[in-house]
């Protein structure tokens, strides 16, 4: 069975394993989304570079999902805190007394780009707090949300799933099979004796013809993509290697895709794996 075939009949299973499929719905400017949930408005907005952006708006917050898998959430910009960039180490979100070092942006509002690993978090709590480092001092703030944000969240999704940029940018003889989304490392890789800050790191994989694949993986915002590279099928185990001497072993399991990761192939048969992942649906 070859690596496409098996993915249709995986999603006929009852599961999805793959984000960015088939055909979207083509818009100009903002326009409602069809989410249903109580006190909470969903719209999608065209933007450049054949994006969408997909926000889910209660009050003066909003979560929003891109089609290109970019997150974000939003608050309205504080008195005082100018326009630009805030690095990690200046901006930081805290979620159930954990805090997580982010990128933070001010332009009409203030954007923190998160990682949607930290969804399952910001849904336990119903919200977050934060903080920046401004050129006046530390200027902090906090979110509630209510409702049922679970829904929300998987409204989004479903939204930015819908607006796929394959979809959007080729015709639909040409379109191919794309994975995409955040994976959650289970086990930390080790690099000069130091765990790598893996938290958030993306990987995405483009199904090509003759079992071969184009594979984007971001170490910490340090992305590498790799063309035409060749993978082999046995036991419903999808093998890769990008450069011929790292290994990526994925599997699906229930209604998520679980992989393996060696730095070097050649340990694949002699000790555990350096990284494990996750990409939840």
């Amino acid at each position: 069975m070859d690596f496409e075939r098996a993915q249709v009949t995986k999603a006929c299973a009852g599961f999805v394993l793959l984000m960015f499929l088939w055909s979207s719905p083509a818009f100009a400017q903002e326009e409602p989304w069809g989410g249903n949930v109580p006190g909470w408005k969903f719209t999608q907005t065209a933007e450049s570079g054949n994006v969408a952006n997909c926000r889910a708006t209660q009050g003066p917050n909003i979560i929003s999902r891109r089609n290109n898998g970019r997150t974000y959430v939003s608050v309205p910009a504080p008195t005082g805190l100018p326009k630009g960039w805030y690095r990690e180490g200046r901006a930081t979100i805290m979620i159930g007394g954990t805090a997580e070092p982010i990128d933070a942006e001010v332009s009409g509002r203030l954007v923190f780009h998160i990682d949607e690993g930290i969804y399952p978090a910001l849904i336990r709590a119903h919200g977050y707090q934060w903080q920046v480092s401004g050129p006046g001092g530390l200027v902090k703030g906090s979110v509630s949300f209510s409702g049922d944000i679970a829904k929300v969240f998987s409204e989004v999704r479903a939204c930015a799933n819908a607006n796929s940029t394959a979809s959007q940018a080729q015709p639909a003889a040409s379109r191919t099979p794309k994975w995409s989304g955040d994976w959650v490392w289970i086990r930390p890789m080790i690099i000069f004796g130091k765990p790598v800050d893996t938290k958030g790191q993306r990987l995405s994989i483009e199904l090509l013809q003759n079992n071969r694949v184009n594979i984007c993986v971001d170490l910490r915002r340090n992305d590498t993509c790799k063309t035409n590279v060749p993978f082999t099928e046995q036991n419903d185990v999808y093998t890769l290697s990008v450069n011929g001497s790292e290994l990526y072993e994925i599997r699906a399991v229930n209604d998520e895709l679980r992989g393996q990761f060696w730095w070097d192939r050649a340990n694949r048969t002699k000790t555990g794996p350096d990284g494990t992942f996750l990409l939840q649906r």
